[in-house]
């Protein structure tokens, strides 16, 4: 009866211990008494009441001697949001190269007689997305060159039509499982080899007194897109402006009240079909710059084209992009989903010669395996993280981090990522603290998850790597950076000297 007593008093204690919070992991056995201080610290700060109805995934991690300072919930799965970017800016810098370009290349199907192109030109692309004025003065920089080089090469006139080749990718344009309430946001651009102005519209919005309605100017003129002005000016109550396109289509319509006094700002409303936005908006160029374009702008897929082979003979010019390594810098400083989803198609196609996302998915499962992360351990859905149907832990960021920090492009790598209080995603937080400029770190946040995951340093210098996710909470972003950044601040301000 003694033994039986103990064991139901030793499966009590558990049961209570279970209860009290065994998801966290306090490193109650680290020979350094400061650390486990600065743990207890920290789970204090997770343990916040207001994110009870929450569930925090942490992982805390020394890089000078490997062991975890803090974990709670590592190795369970949360959704990442843009900390997915994580693993897919990896595997493009680590399988495609820092010194990757993307090429567009303009052929000429037809015979070039008499300063005429008597034929079509088709346009042929493998994802450059940085056609856009954040890589040059205007969107329509390269397009303009193009049209310069074509009558430097005596071409004034195309007696045929301009046609986006995009059969290097495959039709998947949006990421699996995206919502399609979102679809008109900037942030869901649909992605393909022929990318232009990022697939969307920057629309200037501000008051026009004169007409009663507010003044809309798009970036780019063009008439692959209609914009339906149902806005008002009035002078008092609130304000309140709504944009959004039509699922399937490229109407574009703005609603509301605008105030009077209200200062100019900007919406940017998404197309569809980008390979038709794109010779669309290349034909009008050519247009504008005095070459003639008697045919249309057409996708491919509207005639039929579902093979070309171009010969050497037929290449009228081609274009690189910027290398790898500013596009991917872009990427993670801003949380381009785009760009990101860009990258495991081009890795498809560079190494299966095809364009996919489920192939590029394979090969990046190849990767991370290679590195010790089973392929059944995590749900890789998309590129960017804007999918509900990611899975990942703590502990696998951790482990990616870790692997980049070893690799031979980790100051590259390290360079992508928002440094607080300095730029990017993080250029507002943390300001004025022990973690302002030492906190380089990953972003994400879709509806109800917020992620940070990245690298820091002690006050003596001690390298740190981190993954802290949340999932389920119903408060506001801000409220989880409290949480988040005061843990960093603890981290950063902590020594081992004082021990």
């Amino acid at each position: 009866m003694k033994i039986l007593s103990k064991i139901f008093i030793l499966l009590f204690l558990l049961i209570i211990l279970d209860g009290c919070g065994s998801h966290s992991v306090v490193s109650r056995f680290n020979p350094n008494p400061e650390i486990n201080l600065l743990a207890e610290n920290i789970d204090k700060i997770f343990s916040d009441p207001a994110f009870s109805h929450a569930h925090w995934g942490v992982e805390i991690k020394s890089l000078q001697d490997g062991k975890i300072w803090y974990s709670r919930n590592n190795n369970k799965m949360f959704m990442p949001a843009s900390n997915e970017k994580i693993p897919t800016t990896a595997a493009a810098l680590k399988i495609l190269g820092p010194d990757f370009k993307f090429t567009t290349t303009l052929y000429s199907f037809g015979e070039i007689r008499d300063s005429v192109l008597h034929g079509d030109l088709i346009v042929v692309g493998n994802g450059d997305p940085t056609i856009y004025s954040r890589f040059y003065e205007t969107p329509l920089e390269v397009f303009n060159c193009w049209a310069d080089s074509l009558k430097s090469c005596g071409i004034n006139k195309i007696d045929g039509n301009i046609i986006g080749y995009d059969n290097l990718f495959d039709e998947n344009p949006i990421g699996y499982g995206w919502s399609h309430g979102g679809l008109d946001a900037w942030y869901s651009a649909e992605a393909g080899p022929l990318n232009f102005n990022e697939n969307y519209i920057d629309l200037k919005i501000e008051p026009d007194p004169e007409t009663g309605k507010a003044k809309i100017t798009p970036n780019v003129e063009t008439g692959y897109i209609e914009i339906e002005n149902n806005t008002m000016v009035c002078d008092t109550g609130r304000g309140g402006i709504l944009v959004s396109r039509e699922y399937g289509g490229n109407k574009i319509v703005v609603s509301g009240i605008i105030k009077s006094d209200r200062k100019a700002f900007e919406r940017s409303p998404t197309i569809t079909n980008p390979t038709h936005f794109y010779v669309t908006v290349l034909r009008e160029t050519f247009i504008s710059n005095g070459i003639e374009v008697a045919g249309k702008a057409l996708d491919c897929d509207d005639i039929g084209m579902n093979d070309f082979q171009p010969q050497p003979e037929a290449v009228l010019l081609v274009h690189h992009s910027a290398p790898l390594s500013d596009i991917l810098k872009m990427l993670m400083k801003r949380s381009q989903n785009l760009f990101a989803e860009i990258m495991p198609r081009a890795i498809s196609l560079e190494v299966n010669g095809r364009g996919s996302f489920w192939m590029g998915k394979k090969v990046i499962a190849e990767l991370l395996e290679s590195w010790g992360i089973p392929q059944d351990s995590y749900a890789y859905m998309d590129g960017s993280g804007l999918s509900r149907y990611n899975y990942i832990s703590p502990s696998i960021l951790v482990t990616i981090l870790e692997k980049m920090r070893e690799d031979q492009h980790y100051p590259l790598w390290k360079d992508f990522l928002p440094v607080a209080g300095v730029d990017g995603t993080l250029r507002r937080r943390m300001k004025g603290t022990s973690a302002e400029g030492k906190v380089f770190a990953k972003t994400g946040t879709i509806s109800n998850v917020r992620a940070l995951s990245g690298y820091t340093t002690t006050a003596d210098g001690e390298e740190i790597v981190f993954s802290f996710i949340v999932n389920g909470h119903l408060l506001s972003s801000y409220d989880t950076e409290l949480i988040t950044d005061k843990v960093l601040e603890l981290i950063t301000s902590f020594s081992r000297k004082n021990s």
